[in-house]
């Protein structure tokens, strides 16, 4: 983590709001693309967001204490995607492809998406071939947990013990591998 934003945070802590709309500014342009590909709505988009950055601002006394914000930042945004998962939220419309191309043209992201994409590849081929099967079932074909319990005659409870374990070994393996920051933009590149 660099220097500057280490005092920010500490800014922040404070309750400092021109630190904090800094922070936000940041990590918006980060978290956004993410929350569009697997929300596939920009208000749901937005409004996630939002909850991740005033939960970030609810729990600023901490932020001192943070060894690593982007991996921090990525904690809570996918926690908050997961809920949205967990509670059937989620739309079933298209992501808005004029505004995720926006976000892919930057060259720098572009660059990162590049090389995210082969690091992913090699980390969902590390996975063990059932929990592979399970995670590709979920992320490239879309089906929900029932789907694949019923195509592969397995309990839900499973499949979900399945996608927890894939989900935290590709975290792993993307912040050995790709960095933290980079493991921000994992989720919404085509993996395959």
């Amino acid at each position: 983590m660099e220097q500057g934003e280490r005092e920010t945070l500490k800014l922040v802590a404070l309750g400092d709001e021109r630190a904090f709309n800094r922070i936000v500014r940041k990590y918006s342009q980060v978290i956004y693309p993410y929350l569009l590909y697997w929300l596939k709505s920009p208000q749901l988009a937005e409004e996630v967001a939002q909850d991740v950055f005033l939960r970030i601002w609810k729990n600023r006394q901490k932020l001192p204490d943070v060894s690593n914000f982007p991996g921090y930042v990525y904690v809570v945004t996918w926690n908050r995607v997961h809920s949205q998962f967990e509670r059937g939220l989620l739309e079933t419309e298209a992501p808005d492809v004029a505004q995720a191309d926006q976000a892919l043209t930057n060259p720098q992201t572009a660059l990162e998406t590049k090389e995210l994409a082969a690091i992913m590849r090699r980390a969902i081929e590390s996975l063990p071939p059932r929990r592979k099967e399970i995670f590709l079932l979920s992320r490239n074909e879309h089906l929900t947990y029932e789907e694949i319990a019923a195509r592969l005659g397995i309990s839900r409870s499973t499949v979900r013990e399945h996608m927890v374990e894939a989900l935290v070994f590709l975290r792993a393996y993307l912040r050995r591998n790709a960095g933290v920051i980079i493991a921000l933009l994992w989720a919404f590149i085509n993996l395959l």
